[in-house]
């Protein structure tokens, strides 16, 4: 370090307009070095404790993962050492929760500049994801909820018609993952379920070509903020005789949910992930819906993030049989092992879903130029993993692996 340089500031963690704490951040890596103070313990994150350890771990989790494409050349040409540092640039500010950091000698309102009442930059956003016109002459805003967005996906949150939107696009896979949210948000409409987030499709010009994008509108508000299950127990010491399943409804009881909302959208999410084979629902892609006001959770988040299904990334698509043996992030290492936890075997009324496989594959034919041959399959996927379900709720144990016709 160069002498006579100072890289670390204080800053305050706010939320929203309160003082949370003190802390001091080193300004390159954007990193939580130290916490000076602790103002207001219980306006702290759900799942956070007072330690410097899980206020920093915390921190570092709001950032756009170091795994996600790209991400190391724009860091590049942005002149910042680290996801942190480009996060900081916007205060940490977030469409997730009501979380910031002020600069100390800075003063700033909460209202003045939150993202949900404030228009912001789409520079950001169009360098993340290779979309939209970008200035090279000029300076590129960091004012943008673009940096403080999760997952792998490339990402930007959008403003249509005074409502945010998420933006998701990948140019791999034939953007496979985009339609995928559509045919989950049309099988959730068929099966007339009401707490889902609803998807939509657009395209988007990239290098000349064009790709499909989903679009999905914001979930939180002023008012309330997302929580994952994630958060509800990585701090919490799970009994040895309790699963992670159990715990998590456990947990949001504790904090006001009542018992049977959650076992029901869990059971139902199970099985609608089974049909869709999606491998990815690990803790933090479900959660719930926090009010800060009450220090309580609302209620379940809506469904959401359904990206990782119908083996978007497979090669060979299987069939059969072979689909009982689909790994996944979640409960369970087997998928067909998370219809354990469901015991209301009427959780989901099959009977909706008829030519919903045909359906699916018109829509990856028209959305992507994937063969085929290739949307015949994973259509096929889905009708068998219907039929898997129906002797499921006939009482068949199907993790069994038995051959069944």
């Amino acid at each position: 370090m160069e002498k006579g340089i100072i890289r670390s500031t204080l800053y305050v963690l706010k939320h929203k307009d309160m003082d949370v704490a003190m802390v001091q951040i080193d300004r390159l890596t954007g990193k939580i070095e130290y916490i000076l103070d602790i103002y207001l313990p219980e306006e702290l994150p759900v799942g956070v404790s007072e330690e410097v350890g899980s206020i920093a771990a915390w921190w570092a989790s709001r950032a756009i993962p170091d795994s996600r494409r790209g991400i190391q050349q724009v860091l590049h040409y942005l002149g910042e050492e680290t996801n942190l540092s480009l996060m900081l640039s916007a205060y940490g500010l977030s469409l997730t929760d009501h979380y910031w950091m002020q600069p100390i000698g800075e003063e700033l309102y909460w209202k003045d500049i939150n993202f949900y009442e404030n228009d912001f930059s789409d520079e950001l956003g169009n360098l993340l994801t290779d979309t939209g016109r970008i200035d090279v002459e000029s300076n590129i805003s960091k004012f943008s909820p673009a940096s403080t967005v999760n997952g792998e996906m490339k990402k930007k949150w959008v403003i249509i018609d005074d409502i945010r939107y998420l933006m998701k696009v990948n140019v791999n896979d034939y953007g496979q993952q985009s339609v995928n949210e559509r045919i989950a948000s049309r099988m959730h409409e068929r099966l007339g379920w009401k707490n889902y987030v609803p998807y939509r499709l657009d395209k988007v010009l990239i290098d000349g070509k064009e790709y499909p994008c989903s679009l999905n509108p914001l979930f939180t508000s002023t008012e309330h903020e997302f929580v994952s299950a994630y958060q509800l127990i990585k701090e919490y010491k799970v009994p040895n005789t309790v699963s992670n399943y159990e715990a998590i409804i456990n947990r949001a009881v504790c904090y006001g949910v009542e018992e049977e909302t959650v076992r029901i959208q869990l059971e139902y999410t199970i099985i609608t992930d089974f049909i869709l084979s999606n491998t990815d629902r690990h803790f933090n892609n479900f959660g719930f819906l926090y009010s800060p006001a009450k220090h309580k959770l609302a209620a379940m988040a809506p469904v959401f993030d359904t990206g990782n299904a119908l083996f978007y990334n497979k090669e060979i698509i299987p069939s059969n049989r072979n689909l009982l043996d689909v790994t996944v992030s979640s409960f369970c290492k087997r998928e067909v092992d998370m219809l354990r936890y469901v015991t209301c075997m009427d959780a989901v009324h099959l009977d909706l879903l008829k030519d919903f496989p045909e359906e699916a594959e018109q829509m990856l034919k028209e959305y992507t130029d994937m063969p085929k041959e290739r949307a015949e399959a994973i259509a096929l996927t889905v009708g068998q993993k219907i039929e898997y379900l129906i002797l499921f709720q006939q009482g068949k144990n199907i993790w069994k692996r038995e051959k069944y016709w």
